[in-house]
């Protein structure tokens, strides 16, 4: 355990803390760029200072777990708890050097025992908003995390996070469209309200500093009494009290009873690699039906419409659910121990929630709203499952890559970028700037295939059509809200140091020592 470790943004370098607040205005890198590090390696979504907090846990002396922690903390803050928050859910793929073990984290949704009816829970922004909301497991999973492979003081974790509450967060253009979308939802509340106002009696636009003042005292609390604070103490009596008071059915003891859950990790053979992923991941059984028609010995999708076409339809297949996952961070991780972390934290619902609730500073999405046929499938009080699917692959007894994806296409992402790299053995780079493999959520247009509207040229689409394959050509806009993205990190089998690409394709930002 180290005795002092200061992570405060105070203490970092002034020309790369002001670098990471700039660039924290932008959603992608703007060139591509190779990241390689013999040291260490960090690769996040949308967070330039969550990235340069995660580099300075592990430059005094963090491992994996302390960093991806503190990353997904200051993420957090950053976005303001917009499409991630600390009532929300995480899920960890973790391989451990000193046992060189696989361990898998499910730190997901837990459903209220006093909720019997989850087919009747509201869908749209009318009904009791409380209905809408499920018990977080966040906190309790960094916690998790912390307690079984963290080596820094649990509390300078939150450092980062606590800072840019307190000293404010300069809103970028992409959450002040967020903040637009959202006023409505805000104003229904007092909390809302105040929570809407934090950059002053107006909605936040593009250049305010939004400013965290009671979120700061949350984190402080929770960094100080550990995730207790959040279930059993003051914030988790406030959180029940408002649910309740919005109609919803949360208990004490629901929120006594969270725990999250540690398991094996599951995996499979994939071109002569083995590829592990939290239980329940449909990734896996996925990469068999792709080893069964040997779409891993094919040209690559973007290359053959042949392979386009099967592995289009497997996917498809295997993605069948009445509404698409809403995944919203990614982390991974390499420490100089050897040890990897792949991370994917999320609300499970569009910006905030609609709730219009919020907690100690913390707005309570709506998952419930978009999962009344998952709740329907469990026991009230049960976990609720989820289809977060962060891998490591390992070859022999090393790990060699790690991906985490979010987004909507979210199993199509990973399918794609284990094929290509594993499978067609194409550079990283060539991979990851590939166009994308999207899902169809529509069920009235069952059977066509969305494609990016410059992707492919005129043959490619006419074989596709000819063998009876409807496309539907999307733009770029369309296809940012229905793609999935990824952070990867890899072994470079010329140097032997774990390498990551930025490239303007993706949302996707690194640093390496």
């Amino acid at each position: 355990m180290a005795l002092a470790v200061h992570l405060s943004p105070t203490t970092w370098p002034p020309a790369e803390k002001s670098q990471a607040e700039h660039q924290e205005q932008t959603v992608f890198p703007q060139k591509v760029r190779s990241v390689e590090g013999r040291s260490a390696l960090v690769t996040a979504t949308l967070a330039p200072i969550a990235i340069r907090a995660g580099i300075e846990a592990l430059k005094q002396g963090g491992t994996a777990a302390d960093a991806a922690s503190t990353i997904a903390l200051t993420q957090v803050t950053t976005a303001l708890g917009s499409y991630i928050s600390y009532a929300g859910i995480l899920q960890l793929i973790y391989y451990d050097s000193h046992t060189r073990k696989l361990y898998s984290l499910d730190a997901g949704w837990n459903s209220y025992r006093a909720e019997t009816d989850p087919k009747t829970i509201p869908a749209n922004d009318t009904g009791p908003q409380g209905r809408k909301t499920l018990v977080p497991g966040f906190m309790a999973g960094v916690e998790a995390m912390h307690k079984r492979f963290g080596r820094l003081p649990f509390a300078s974790l939150f450092q980062p996070a606590i800072w840019y509450a307190e000293n404010g967060i300069a809103i970028s253009p992409l959450l002040a469209n967020y903040f637009a979308s959202r006023e409505k939802d805000f104003a229904r509340t007092p909390e809302g309200r105040n929570f809407l106002h934090q950059a002053g009696d107006h909605v936040p636009k593009a250049g305010d500093r939004f400013v965290q003042a009671d979120l700061a005292q949350t984190l402080r609390a929770v960094s100080k009494h550990g995730a207790a604070y959040m279930y059993t103490g003051k914030w988790g009596r406030d959180f029940v009290e408002a649910v309740r008071r919005e109609g919803g059915q949360a208990s004490m003891e629901d929120m006594r009873s969270y725990r999250p859950l540690w398991d094996e990790p599951r995996s499979t053979t994939f071109a002569e690699n083995s590829v592990f992923a939290p239980p329940g991941s449909k990734i896996l059984s996925v990469l068999d039906l792709v080893t069964e028609k040997q779409l891993d010995r094919a040209q690559p999708y973007f290359k053959d419409w042949t392979v386009f076409r099967d592995l289009s339809n497997l996917l498809q297949s295997a993605e069948r659910a009445p509404d698409p996952p809403r995944h919203s961070a990614a982390v991974v991780v390499v420490d100089r121990w050897g040890n990897v972390a792949a991370l994917v934290h999320t609300i499970n619902a569009v910006t905030w929630g609609a709730t219009g609730i919020v907690v100690g500073g913390i707005p309570i999405p709506d998952p419930a709203a978009l999962q009344q046929w998952r709740l329907a499938a469990i026991q009230p009080g049960d976990r609720l499952p989820n289809d977060m699917a962060p891998v490591i692959v390992m070859r022999g007894a090393k790990p060699v890559m790690a991906v985490a994806s979010v987004g909507a296409s979210v199993l199509a992402e990973t399918t794609r970028i284990l094929l290509g790299t594993l499978g067609n053995r194409l550079d990283l780079q060539t991979v990851l700037e590939a166009p994308p493999l999207l899902y169809n959520f529509q069920p009235q247009k069952a059977g066509v295939q969305f494609i990016p509207e410059t992707a492919y040229d005129p043959d490619f689409l006419r074989n596709l059509e000819a063998a009876g394959i409807r496309t539907e050509k999307k733009s770029r806009i369309e296809v940012l809200t229905i793609k999935g993205t990824a952070v990867v990190g890899a072994i470079n089998p010329e140097t032997g140091s774990w390498r990551t690409v930025e490239t303007p394709a993706l949302f996707g930002l690194a640093d390496a020592y």
